[in-house]
């Protein structure tokens, strides 16, 4: 009997999974095409996000504007909601959009009085460190999202690009809270000539950068020892996230040139004092902490490094929906002084699907430690990330793979 229940279960789990595979390939998901812009200056608004927030499926547009949303067609009368920081939402049904050229334009809204109690900021910022078990996920979850790591050099645009769709596993329930990332599928498009140049570039797993969140590790200037080193600032004005008011508080070191300071601005909503956006810039003398400085023939030099990190709310709890970090780097030849290259290192993640974690699916040995060893390619099939979410090819990627074949 034993033998034959056994047969029986397996049997069922083949039969479900290629019952997925044909659902699939039959269509079982609804894929959309178009563009997010500014309504009135025109221009791309890569940090916009599409979504739909009672399934918790979304994406983000790349640096061209263009998005590519992929969701089960069951949710097809769903509620999709395409948004942005400051920016007035717009909502329709999944089935008003069209397979592609989709265009919206998000309209920006002027920031007004906050009409709320101002109490002493620093309390504030508190009650929102203590906040975060309740306003985000306090038990095990994973993401799926997208990974885009681009090297730009001043009159040539992009000379490597590193991609990948990853799996994320957080456990911010564990006394030492932990992230997970995992490679599902990734490729490097890399112009050898150009970024021999740049080998001294210390960054070997940008994932351990932008795939950070909130319910595993704040940061340092809102911790309670680092808070008194910096000043806050409520601004006498607010804003709007997806009809939300949001509080805007800047902040900065008091000591002028600190190692490590930063200084940028947080959104918090006032009611339920979560933090749904920060971002900032590092202080010059800091940037290159975040370096890997080697002693060899190519002098590195952090110039610059902003951050930004945008939570969205779902199913009542806020996940990380995008991060990204701008960096400008300076490399030298310490040898006899053939060069000297201003270069832009952008980093960024983009979130497609939060579930509920019910058992970890990353063994010690799958975990990313470095995004030097994607896949070396000189295509931008778009075909290579199916069944996967990714991202749309931006313009300069194509240029690339242009020059590269």
């Amino acid at each position: 009997m034993r033998r034959i229940t056994l047969v029986k279960t397996v049997f069922t789990l083949v039969c479900i999974f290629f019952l997925q595979i044909s659902v699939f390939s039959q269509g079982g998901y609804f894929l959309t095409k178009g563009k997010i812009l500014d309504k009135f200056t025109k221009l791309p608004l890569s940090n916009a996000y599409i979504s739909i927030p009672s399934i918790g499926y979304g994406t983000a547009p790349n640096l061209d504007g263009d998005f590519l949303f992929q969701f089960p067609r069951l949710s097809k009368d769903s509620l999709v909601v395409v948004s942005s920081v400051g920016y007035k939402s717009l909502k329709l049904k999944g089935s008003n959009l069209r397979l592609e050229d989709n265009l919206f334009e998000l309209e920006p809204l002027p920031l007004f009085d906050a009409n709320y109690g101002l109490s002493d900021v620093r309390i504030m910022l508190k009650a929102a460190v203590d906040s975060i078990k309740a306003n985000y996920n306090a038990s095990p979850y994973y993401q799926l999202g997208f990974y885009h790591e681009q090297v730009d050099l001043p009159g040539l645009g992009p000379i490597k690009l590193n991609e990948g769709v990853l799996r994320v596993e957080r456990f911010p329930d564990l006394k030492e809270k932990i992230e997970k990332v995992k490679l599902l599928r990734g490729r490097r498009i890399e112009w050898k000539g150009q970024t021999n140049k740049i080998n001294g570039w210390g960054f070997q797993n940008g994932t351990q950068l932008v795939c950070r969140s909130l319910e595993t590790g704040i940061p340092d200037f809102l911790e309670k020892k680092q808070m008194k080193k910096y000043d806050f600032r409520l601004d006498s004005l607010m804003t709007e996230y997806e009809d939300l008011p949001l509080f805007i508080i800047h902040f900065w070191p008091l000591q002028k040139g600190k190692k490590g300071g930063k200084e940028g601005t947080i959104y918090l909503e006032p009611e339920t004092k979560a933090i749904v956006k920060i971002q900032y810039k590092m202080v010059e003398k800091s940037v290159n902490e975040l370096l890997d400085r080697k002693i060899g023939p190519v002098k590195v030099d952090g110039k610059s490094a902003e951050m930004v990190f945008q939570y969205r709310k779902f199913k009542d709890k806020w996940s990380l929906q995008e991060s990204k970090a701008i960096f400008s780097v300076n490399f030298e030849d310490n040898l006899d002084k053939k060069y000297n290259i201003n270069t832009n290192i952008m980093m960024r993640y983009v979130a497609f699907e939060n579930l509920k974690l019910m058992k970890s699916a990353i063994y010690d040995n799958e975990i990313l430690t470095s995004t030097n060893n994607f896949i070396a390619t000189n295509s931008v099939n778009s075909e290579y990330w199916l069944p996967y979410i990714y991202l749309p090819n931006t313009t300069e990627a194509s240029k690339l793979s242009n020059i590269l074949r």
